[in-house]
């Protein structure tokens, strides 16, 4: 496919990054895939013979994301659905066996596929949009769910082969605002981070990230589930609400 640059303001954009999680896709399917996780991990409770009050089990389960939250933010790097496990269990004071561990990881990162969230309105689309028109790299910081296993549910829905770049955290071992996380992307596309553009929706990961990379920034707010990461005021360059709005913002940053 050929590309045509986008012209934004006065400077072509070659390359356009786009995160994962309530931008490209939303969050549909978590309660389901939350259910299976603890099912996986209570019957594997269960079969290793060990006993846990299913309310320990649950507060540690919940409190995996003050962990992960803590890693993610304040150390720029995102722990594996196997780290994840280890730690409820620490949490929870059940010893299970490592073979066991990594059993409950698979279902932990599969999840995801079993009960997968789906594309948000408009951004088959957009992304369409965007591919003819410069060159796509997705950058997604994972939690349960690593890079192989989204780039499987991006193929099963025939997204994927719109992206030239894939970006994930659990492979590279840096999170976003971490700048190499956005040079990951538009480097190898030989692209200069004034030439490239990111879309994302959390203004401490995505946009001050892009901006402290040197890159344009556009913040997606069309996922209606609020999030917890919510900002009241942006650095980007602009907001977007809908994928259908990505061309006329293009011009109008």
């Amino acid at each position: 496919m050929m590309n045509i640059m986008v012209n934004v303001g006065s400077m072509p954009i070659k390359v356009v990054t786009i995160d994962f999680w309530n931008t490209l896709f939303d969050s549909s399917g978590g309660a389901l895939r939350n259910a299976a996780r603890m099912k996986a991990l209570r019957d594997a409770i269960d079969q290793s013979g060990l006993l846990c009050e299913p309310e320990i089990l649950e507060r540690s389960y919940k409190a995996i994301w003050e962990y992960f939250d803590d890693h993610w933010l304040n150390h720029q790097r995102t722990p594996t659905s196997r780290e994840m496990v280890r730690e409820i269990c620490r949490c929870a004071q059940i010893d299970l066996h490592d073979k066991v561990v990594e059993q409950v990881a698979e279902v932990f990162a599969r999840g995801v596929l079993d009960h997968p969230p789906e594309l948000l309105p408009g951004a088959r689309e957009g992304v369409e949009f965007l591919a003819d028109r410069a060159k796509l790299a997705l950058i997604s910081d994972t939690a349960f769910s690593p890079g192989s296993v989204l780039r499987e549910l991006m193929e099963s829905v025939g997204v994927a082969g719109y992206f030239d770049i894939y970006v994930f955290s659990d492979e590279t071992g840096v999170a976003k605002p971490h700048p190499e996380a956005f040079r990951r992307a538009y480097e190898p596309l030989g692209c200069l981070p004034s030439e490239a553009l990111h879309i994302g929706d959390i203004e401490r990961t995505d946009i001050l990230g892009a901006k402290s990379a040197g890159m344009k920034a556009m913040l997606y707010k069309g996922d209606t589930i609020p999030h917890k990461y919510a900002e009241e005021h942006t650095a980007a360059d602009m907001v977007i609400w809908h994928w259908g709005e990505i061309g006329e913002s293009l011009r109008l940053i």
